[in-house]
């Protein structure tokens, strides 16, 4: 089992480095964009809609990352009140409630890029995006997320120790 853990936020780590490399393009793209529009009084005509991507994959591809390394937002009004053991019983189930509503979520986009894909849909920039490539980007950044959900409930009913390096210098509650 700590296997698959490892494996399992092995992906969360590369999808949160991708994550990163499109924040880095969107910085590019922005300043490329400010230097066409003030400097030459052209555009790259596309800037808004590659941003938009990279913005989708900024989030969704970092989220299994972030839940491994506690970072988001949580409200423990219920939990402070539990055991130790009843704390990580509600963790397993919120963990796995939200993994089948985001597979129900990755199922759809899976059947949208399907059809997007069959129909030959593009995007109306004059990029002509196909759409079924934002769209499967949003589709496999969801299954990342959904299978460490269910990496993240699996380990709280177990009590394995996450992957995640933890700083106890963190500025974390």
């Amino acid at each position: 089992m700590p296997q698959f853990y490892a494996l399992i936020f092995g992906l969360s780590r590369v999808a949160a480095v991708l994550a990163a490399a499109a924040l880095l393009f969107m910085v590019g793209i922005i300043a490329l964009e400010i230097v066409l529009r003030t400097i030459f009084s052209t555009s790259t005509f596309v800037t808004s809609e590659f941003v938009g991507y990279a913005m989708m994959i900024c989030v969704i591809w970092s989220l299994g990352y972030v839940l491994e390394h506690s970072q988001l937002i949580r409200v423990n009004v219920i939990m402070q009140h539990l055991s130790p053991r009843a704390q990580d019983l509600l963790t397993a189930i919120a963990a796995f409630v939200v993994c089948a509503g985001v597979s129900g979520l990755a199922w759809l986009y899976w059947v949208r890029t399907e059809r997007a894909f069959q129909r030959g849909t593009v995007s109306s920039s004059i990029a002509a995006v196909p759409t079924w490539i934002p769209e499967g980007i949003m589709m496999v950044g969801m299954v990342l997320f959904a299978i460490q959900l269910l990496a993240h409930g699996l380990r709280h009913l177990t009590g394995h120790p996450s992957p995640a390096h933890h700083d106890p210098n963190a500025l974390t509650e």
